[in-house]
């Protein structure tokens, strides 16, 4: 596949025919990363445009298409990726990156300014481009073909991955091996869903799809342990395991469930670890801290090296992770693992008195009722990490409402050429109802 030119990168492979192109102004981005113009006095959103843009824009049905770019951006650059515009991974890999990074934090400000908080933020940290550890592809089998790559934008259709420069270059070198594996698998015709993670000693893969018949099962295993797989899930068997995939969070090693949550970037992960560690090392902390929407550890370990940590989990098999690795790992403050529906069943007031810390990520939808209890309790100190600013934005609004004043604030950018933000905030009382907790910072 020749690369497309760079106005060409954001152009739709087959544009549908309709009524005459508009012209169109771009005025900005918006949320999801998309140029936002006004057109006949109605708001639409054009992927792959750029502020100060002068764009000719097709409808196709209710949906509009950039047809052609007569002005471009001084800010538009060539896309690193040869099926960008037609992959529906990436949305902004032709936007400048300081534009881009300074548009991704004023996500954040943004969704606080509309929820009346202002906060000073500190600058974006960004992650080199190859940094991603984990995806999920679709394969087909197209007349003995196998197809395997990602959904192109708006569609069912596979774009065949040739190259993809968020992920590893060991996950990237992988997939001709799965190609091969799925081949000697897949009947005509068929489709399956396979997620990659690279773990610290190795790749993991779990493959939801066709039957695997016996005849293939050999074949299967001898393609993904050439390409370093040492552990392959299919439809929920296990068919091969080398060695137990392994990530490390402060020095505990956890095993990987299947389809675990993981933060896409290990190094973005290890910079909110530390941000939360510095955060809360500044507080006079009197107490045990309580981790709630733990996952695997990412902050319950690291935690653990200032304080005692009661984890709270909800998915079975993180919990079972987090408690083994808990039992194992010396060195660290006392580690408790309790399995809870934090959604169902929030912690209430006089539980969370108990603790002097909180730490908090829940999923994009947020922690609305979690957050009205923490409002309401003698808690002096909250970090909480969120990938939504809309509903970070609530929270945040909710513990200010409370009592908490936000006095420290990051953003990340593990999800490079998305709309995904990830968020860190602290909070703190600005007199704690809690004796023995001071929410003033140390000097």
């Amino acid at each position: 596949m020749k690369k497309r030119s760079l106005v060409q990168s954001a152009m739709p492979d087959h544009p549908a025919a309709g009524p005459a192109p508009e012209l169109a102004a771009i005025e900005s981005v918006g949320a999801q990363g998309h140029g936002i113009a006004h057109i006949g006095g109605a708001k639409h959103f054009i992927p792959f445009t750029l502020p100060g843009e002068r764009v000719r824009v097709e409808f196709h049905g209710q949906k509009p298409v950039a047809a052609a770019i007569e002005a471009p951006s001084a800010e538009r650059i060539e896309p690193p990726c040869k099926h960008f515009g037609a992959c529906g991974g990436c949305v902004l890999q032709h936007w400048a990156d300081a534009p881009y990074m300074a548009w991704k934090q004023g996500l954040v400000t943004s969704a606080l300014a509309r929820a009346g908080i202002e906060a000073p933020i500190e600058p974006l940290r960004g992650y080199p481009v190859s940094s991603r550890r984990r995806a999920t592809f679709t394969a087909r089998n197209a007349g003995g073909r196998i197809e395997l790559g990602y959904n192109a934008a708006r569609s069912h259709d596979v774009i065949d991955l040739e190259e993809c420069p968020v992920l590893l270059p060991r996950i990237v070198q992988a997939l001709p091996y799965v190609r091969d594996a799925l081949r000697a698998a897949m009947p005509a015709k068929s489709e399956a869903k396979i997620s990659v993670t690279a773990a610290d000693n190795g790749l993991d893969c779990t493959i939801d799809g066709p039957v695997l018949r016996a005849s293939a099962h050999a074949k299967v295993i001898g393609a993904l342990g050439s390409a370093g797989f040492i552990r392959a899930i299919w439809n929920g068997d296990l068919v091969l395991l080398a060695a137990p995939p392994l990530v490390s969070f402060a020095g505990a090693n956890v095993t990987l469930p299947p389809n675990a949550f993981l933060q896409a970037a290990e190094a973005c992960e290890r910079d909110m670890a530390d941000w939360v560690l510095h955060a809360l090392g500044q507080v006079k902390l009197a107490g045990p801290v309580c981790d709630l929407f733990a996952g695997l550890g990412a902050f319950t370990f690291p935690a653990a090296t200032l304080a005692p940590v009661t984890a709270y989990e909800e998915n079975q098999s993180a919990v079972a992770a987090l408690i083994a690795a808990a039992k194992r790992t010396k060195g660290l403050k006392a580690v408790s693992v309790v399995r809870r529906d934090l959604y169902r069943n929030p912690l209430g007031v006089l539980e969370l008195n108990k603790f002097a810390g909180v730490i908090m990520d829940p999923p994009r939808e947020g922690a609305e009722a979690q957050a009205r209890a923490l409002a309401s309790s003698k808690i002096g100190a909250v970090a909480m990490f969120s990938c939504n600013p809309a509903s970070f934005a609530r929270d945040a609004a909710i513990l200010t409402g409370g009592g908490f004043k936000l006095a420290k604030l990051a953003a990340f950018d593990q999800f490079r050429y998305s709309a995904h933000v990830e968020i860190a905030a602290l909070f703190l009382r600005a007199a704690s109802r809690k004796g023995g907790l001071s929410s003033a910072l140390r000097r």
